[in-house]
């Protein structure tokens, strides 16, 4: 059977999710295909931070700030709770190098109006008393929040429903037809869709798809580990993360960086990562990456050492040579667009990815400027000059 859609959207994650709402939320006739089910892959395998602090001034902050805003609006707007909670996350400077480096963060948030608190070691020790007290001190950062990927993407999914939009779970993607040089369908295990647009939002499989129309992506699976405690209540009180957890972000070194990431859930666990590791497809979790977490962890916490682990799980991140998303129209092969190559950005980017799909197909004019930084074409993307393999 084939059916009729303005919009075919590829990847049923916490992106393609916010894409088929926004494009929903427009009026569009868009159909959301996941070859497995929804949040089955990274979007369940993965913290729950929206962060600011991490974003170069720019462009960066700016699609960041856009974001945040949609999120905070969401909260009124999707009918399901998606664990949202403002409650700031805290930068931890292990010694006054660190600090000083803090310091500079904090200014340059200030300068683009981002609020920042520095912290001395005792208020910071005052703000969460289970740190290691030899720490320099820190920076607190009130506009950060968390968000359980995995019910966000649901709850958007299910607003886009509620809005026209239909979803097919359990249709992998085996072939995207083309008319010239124009998308004119999409092959599914479900069936076929006659379109003219296909946003493609399949996180580290989205140069697979890409391939169906004889492009090569810059985009490389990206492994992390999370290591997750027992029930322990009050243990800390806001997002924890160590200095060092950018310069881990934007390295583009092969082997396994890891950083401190400490989290309460608000189930009473603790999420603890992170590591980051080019490992190809590999799901597998490493009993040696979370040792090497477990130990960062006790660095800054050591009372965690009386809290049981109860288990581990590794995802993969979309990664991107220079750290930025590709989102926007592919201008080789008009109708086909991206929203992938976020990282760990996904969470905090993706409703203004999805707010920029809509706008980039109903109305190209009402793109905000800050999204050129994040055009897929900054690659240069060209058809491979080889015969595509459909899978």
């Amino acid at each position: 059977m084939t059916r009729s859609a303005d919009v075919v959207v590829i990847g049923g994650g916490i992106v393609g999710a916010a894409c088929t709402y926004y494009l929903a939320r427009a009026g569009v006739d868009v159909h959301l295909v996941e070859r497995q089910f929804i949040a089955s892959g990274t979007s369940r395998a993965c913290d729950s931070l929206t962060l600011l602090w991490d974003k170069s001034p720019g462009p960066e902050l700016i699609l960041g700030r856009a974001s945040t805003a949609l999120w905070a609006g969401l909260v009124e707007e999707l009918d399901e709770p998606f664990e949202y909670h403002r409650r700031g996350t805290v930068l931890l400077a292990e010694d006054e190098a660190g600090l000083e480096a803090g310091r500079q963060t904090a200014a340059a948030m200030q300068a683009q109006g981002i609020r920042a608190e520095p912290l001395a070691q005792a208020d910071l020790l005052k703000l969460e008393p289970a740190l290691s007290p030899d720490l320099a001190g820190g920076v607190f950062f009130p506009d950060d929040a968390q968000i359980d990927a995995r019910r966000a993407a649901l709850a958007l999914v299910a607003a886009a429903r509620r809005q026209g939009a239909t979803v097919h779970q359990g249709a992998a993607v085996t072939g995207i037809r083309r008319r010239g040089e124009e998308i004119a369908g999409v092959t599914t295990q479900a069936g076929d869709f006659a379109t003219h647009r296909v946003v493609c939002a399949a996180g580290v499989w989205s140069n697979s798809l890409a391939r169906l129309v004889n492009l090569d992506l810059p985009i490389r699976p990206r492994k992390g580990h999370i290591l997750v405690t027992a029930r322990a209540p009050g243990f800390i009180h806001h997002p924890l993360l160590e200095g060092g957890y950018v310069s881990t972000v934007q390295t583009a070194a092969e082997g396994v960086q890891v950083a401190l990431v400490a989290e309460q859930t608000p189930a009473g666990t603790i999420l603890l990562g992170s590591s980051r590791e080019f490992a190809g497809f590999d799901r597998s979790v490493s009993l040696t990456v979370v040792q090497a977490i477990a130990r960062r962890a006790l660095r800054f916490l050591p009372g965690l050492a009386q809290v049981p682990a109860i288990r581990s799980y590794a995802g993969l991140r979309p990664w991107s040579p220079d750290h930025l998303p590709l989102i926007g129209p592919v201008e080789a092969v008009p109708g086909f667009y991206l929203a992938t190559g976020h990282e760990g950005s996904g969470i905090s980017l993706a409703p203004v990815t999805g707010r920029l799909i809509a706008d980039w197909i109903v109305n190209p004019n009402r793109v905000m400027p800050a999204a050129a930084a994040v055009r897929p074409d900054r690659f240069e993307l060209r058809p491979r000059t080889d015969k595509p393999t459909n899978h």
